[in-house]
């Protein structure tokens, strides 16, 4: 909580940027951190890369994207909004890990965590509420929020802007891989249970869901778009709510659920790098490739109608 907590704080302020999050970051001395600023067309955003290293270079490594489209919508709105959730739950768990580490307490296998900070983004018109706006076009935001380097992704992200799931908390989406919507592992759900201390929420996902932006195509929200940029499989953390809330409200952001679901992505950590959670069955993943064929072209624009 602590961590959690701290980085609230620290991304409350119109000043936070990616160098400020890094020092930050640097101060437990584990790990690497990159922040990349990237400007375009009067609009900008520090994307902040970080690796913890594990105690076995083979092991499988986790992936967690902090999805958002900003942490604040200045100047339309003052503080902290209710979009940020995927940034603070990724850098908290950054965070964590970091200390974790130098305690003595190595996962074995790396821990990938990317998402960008922007005090200063936009906001955009959808139903039921308003949602924030990404700094660049979605494919764009997807090179650098989306590493080669995971070999699984959990994307955290605000998914209170919809009458899906109608409970405060945190929600799991299906494994979405390579066009393919795929069962929840069991024991994902009885992590997300046992941190929570409830029964595992679900959020369901349809198709358009999963493919890209570009296409024009309603979507829940961002929060399974790095899977239109990587063969690896997708889990979306999903911080909910029992009523619709704007992505661009402030005085929303809950630490007790951005505790949970950094929680709960540490301890997908510790046990994917240890080889103990897949997120694919892999005998059944064979069987719906030899059985129905690639489903990839969903992870991009695919053909314009032909009355576009």
């Amino acid at each position: 909580m602590k961590h959690v907590t701290h980085l609230i704080d620290l991304l409350s302020s119109p000043r936070v940027s990616g160098a400020s999050i890094a020092n930050y970051l640097r101060g437990f001395g584990v790990g690497s951190i990159t922040v990349t600023p990237v400007s375009q067309d009067g609009l900008s955003t520090d994307f902040i890369a970080i690796e913890i290293p594990g105690s076995n270079p083979e092991a499988p490594r986790l992936g967690i994207v902090g999805r958002l489209g900003g942490v604040g919508a200045r100047p339309s709105v003052t503080g902290l909004v209710s979009d940020s959730d995927g940034a603070v739950v990724a850098l908290a768990a950054a965070a964590q890990l970091m200390e974790m580490h130098s305690r003595g307490d190595v996962l074995e296998g790396s821990v990938v965590i990317h998402t960008h900070i922007c005090p200063h983004a936009g906001t955009r018109p959808q139903h039921p509420v308003p949602m924030m706006k990404s700094p660049f076009a979605m494919r764009e935001m997807m090179r650098y929020e989306v590493s080669q380097r995971m070999d699984a992704i959990l994307a955290v992200d605000t998914t209170r802007g919809n009458r899906l799931v109608n409970q405060r908390g945190v929600a799991l989406t299906p494994v979405a891989k390579q066009g393919y919507l795929l069962p929840i592992p069991d024991l994902m759900l009885d992590l997300m249970g046992w941190v929570s201390g409830q029964l595992p929420l679900t959020l369901p996902l349809t198709t358009q869901d999963i493919t890209p932006y570009e296409n024009g195509l309603p979507h829940v929200n961002s929060i399974m778009q790095p899977t239109i940029a990587t063969d690896a499989p997708v889990v979306g953390v999903a911080l909910t709510a029992q009523t619709t809330v704007p992505g661009c409200a402030t005085g929303v952001t809950n630490a007790w659920d951005t505790d949970v679901a950094m929680r709960f992505c540490v301890e997908v950590a510790k046990m994917f790098g240890a080889g103990k959670l897949a997120f694919v069955h892999a005998e059944h993943w064979a069987q719906l490739q030899a059985r129905y064929g690639s489903l990839a072209h969903l992870q991009t624009v695919g053909n314009a109608p032909a009355n576009a």
